[in-house]
């Protein structure tokens, strides 16, 4: 009789632990969603928290089951904060496993050399990160490159032009301080070898973001650096044109044409009546202006101009440089 009853009570405890298994091999394997699902796991958010709203959102059909796994299968791993997509038809346990390795909402942006930094902020601004506020003031985060330029008044030209992908909802500092620190990676890549620089870091970018705006060619990059260092050597003024423009931006003056006027106003970045460099960079330079501005080719060349089949013309006098720019006028008329 107790052979019986004990016979009985395994087959009983079988049967429960088959019903079990099954039952917790369809609430995680077995079961599939039913539309697609957007949502966030907030900052804080616990464990249970989380199972419970994946429940809300029937990507999860039992709470219980997803402890279970939690604490069997987990492994010590934690769910990772976010935003996530998951496609109609998803397992309960494949989206756990999402949350459990971070695999969150991806978005690209790619930033174009020369960009500013109001035209950066404004650009991830529309993708979602941040407000232009919040831009505004990182802008003035000057703590992120005092190490490489402490004189340096604010993040413009340190917002390394370049591809880049972001978790969806990634926080504004977080994205801003990435593109600072791929601006420090690209320059020890490129400074590494540059025993005596002709200047400080904070000059060099300067210099760079001027090249940048002057040209997008790169057999001129180092020749344009060149023909800089040499005015700047000499005392003369650099006469940049990009850097009036950056001036009548500042002053909420820009219509999209550069007038013989402009070069009057009185702006500190105006480099027709401010002799040296201006007070910063006036974009982010890409690497090969970088390059070039580290590098400046040693040139008898004093100016330059834009000639009508594209590029520049250079020259080593102020009369050769005035034929060039009468050439540049008929060509135009």
């Amino acid at each position: 009789m107790k052979l019986r009853l004990f016979l009985a009570a395994c087959l009983a405890l079988l049967i429960l632990a088959a019903a079990a298994g099954a039952w917790f091999h369809h609430a995680l394997w077995g079961s599939r969603s039913t539309r697609r699902v957007e949502m966030t796991v907030s900052t804080g958010s616990t464990a249970s928290e989380i199972l419970a709203s994946l429940q809300d959102d029937d990507l999860l059909s039992s709470v219980v089951a997803g402890r279970i796994y939690l604490q069997v299968w987990a492994q010590g791993r934690r769910f990772h904060y976010g935003r996530y997509v998951f496609e109609s038809g998803s397992r309960p346990v494949d989206v756990i496993e999402t949350i459990l390795e971070g695999r969150v909402e991806m978005f690209e942006v790619t930033i174009i050399e020369g960009s500013e930094a109001d035209t950066i902020g404004a650009q991830l601004v529309a993708l979602g990160v941040g407000s232009a506020e919040d831009w505004g003031a990182l802008v003035q985060t000057v703590d992120w490159i005092v190490d490489v330029a402490p004189e340096a008044p604010s993040l413009e030209g340190f917002l390394f032009p370049d591809t880049y992908r972001f978790a969806v909802g990634v926080p504004v500092e977080r994205a801003a301080h990435h593109l600072v620190e791929r601006f420090k990676e690209v320059w020890r890549q490129e400074a590494q070898d540059v025993a005596d620089p002709w200047g400080s870091v904070f000059e060099i970018v300067t210099l760079a973001s001027l090249v940048e705006a002057e040209t997008s060619i790169d057999a001129e990059r180092a020749r344009i650096a060149g023909v800089f260092v040499n005015r700047l050597r000499r005392g003369m003024l650099l006469q940049c044109d990009p850097t009036v423009v950056y001036a009548l931006k500042r002053r909420n003056e820009w219509r999209g044409r550069l007038l013989r006027i402009h070069w009057e106003i009185d702006h500190p970045y105006n480099t027709y009546r401010n002799p040296g460099l201006p007070p910063g960079p006036i974009n982010s330079p890409g690497r090969a202006a970088l390059r070039a501005a580290l590098h400046p080719e040693a040139t008898p060349y004093l100016y330059f101009v834009a000639q009508p089949g594209g590029g520049h013309a250079f020259s080593r006098t102020l009369t050769e440089h005035n034929r060039a720019v009468d050439r540049l006028r008929q060509f135009g008329r």
